[in-house]
């Protein structure tokens, strides 16, 4: 696709600068509910599964539009578009974005597969979980397998070690679940202490399976295995990534691969999210993958004015480059979501945190 207009050189941006010192500086938020008896109904909005009232924000009617006029003229619908058809909008490295594919449920996908160009690519993602949530079911019945240890960093750390501790009251309970990320080998022996090699899995996750921190523990975790007993290295070690020659080249047997369509702080929902099918099960994951489908359905098809995530962007776009607000609390009120802001923090950085445009020209904004 032709690169898009950056946002800083539409029209939009510019009357969005104009409106901010005209009226957004002086915006008072108790003046503007007292103005407008609509502005909760007007300024919150209900999708799938989530809720989000955004009232309170220092944003009005004016702000608002001036945002959907930057959205489109940025092509954020023709890019959504293009996202969801597999094109490679992935520009540096000519790749396609298709980790909503790791969330399509198998109806979806029998009902999208004589249609789409990205049927062989739906098939491979149906039996690659279909395989993996049968092995998560076998090592829920193996009571032999009392500790499941997630090695990896990043994507391949957060997601998971987040959705087991939010999901722990749907978890299984004879296994513990372990998460090992830092190179300090510290960590890794601090769990280790605790676990037999007999009644240990270890699921060793990495996209590329070159993540030095991954490896240099999982390599540690291998030699403790053997020099504890352990002998049946295909049944204690599984590998989560997209180079799965390398995985069997380290010695591990079973892998579940993963493609490189998936950044890796989307992995969450493929076979990275193998310790959190464990531990609630196949049923449970994949109603999990559906609530995120349900989400991923609303932002491909709403109107721009009734999309949540756009919303959101769009109002953290106004928040920060306007307004000037250079931070952002996530305060969860259940201890459950305890891990969600870091998870959240990594993502937000992997896929924000950009200093240069697509030209490679530094950014003012």
């Amino acid at each position: 696709m032709t690169l898009r207009t950056r946002c800083d050189h539409t029209p939009a941006w510019t009357a969005l600068a104009q409106h901010y010192a005209a009226a957004g500086q002086q915006f008072d938020l108790r003046r503007a509910f007292a103005a407008e008896p609509d502005r909760f109904a007007r300024f919150s909005q209900q999708a799938p599964h989530v809720f989000a009232d955004l009232s309170k924000n220092l944003l009005d009617r004016r702000a608002q539009t001036l945002l959907f006029d930057l959205a489109r003229q940025c092509s954020l619908e023709a890019y959504r578009d293009a996202m969801f058809s597999g094109a490679p909008i992935n520009n540096t490295e000519a790749r396609q974005v298709l980790h909503t594919l790791l969330r399509e449920p198998v109806a979806a996908t029998l009902g999208n597969q004589h249609t789409s160009a990205l049927a062989p690519l739906r098939a491979m993602v149906q039996t690659t979980r279909a395989s993996m949530l049968d092995f998560a079911q076998a090592v829920r019945a193996d009571a032999a397998i009392t500790d499941i240890v997630n090695i990896g960093i990043g994507g391949s750390d957060l997601g998971p070690k987040m959705c087991v501790a939010a999901l722990d009251e749907f978890a299984v309970r004879d296994k513990r679940f372990h998460f090992v990320a830092n190179i300090d080998g510290q960590e890794l022996a601090a769990v280790l202490r605790q676990l037999k090699p007999q009644n240990t899995l270890f699921l060793i996750a990495s996209k590329t399976f070159t993540t030095q921190e991954t490896l240099i523990n999982a390599s540690a975790a291998l030699q403790w295995f053997g020099a504890g007993g352990g002998t049946d290295i295909a049944r204690h070690f599984v590998g989560l990534t997209a180079n799965t020659e390398a995985a069997r080249a380290f010695g591990i047997a079973r892998v579940f691969p993963l493609w490189d369509w998936v950044g890796g702080r989307y992995s969450l929902w493929s076979a990275v999210g193998l310790s959190l099918a464990i531990a609630i099960g196949p049923a449970a994951f994949e109603q999990f993958l559906a609530g995120a489908h349900a989400m991923d359905q609303h932002f491909a098809h709403a109107p721009l004015e009734q999309n949540l995530p756009v919303r959101l962007g769009l109002l953290d776009i106004w928040s920060r480059n306007f307004h000037g607000f250079n931070s952002r609390s996530i305060a969860p009120y259940t201890s459950a979501l305890r891990l969600f802001p870091a998870h959240l923090q990594q993502l937000e950085m992997e896929s924000n945190g950009k200093r240069v445009d697509a030209q490679g020209q530094p950014l003012t904004f």
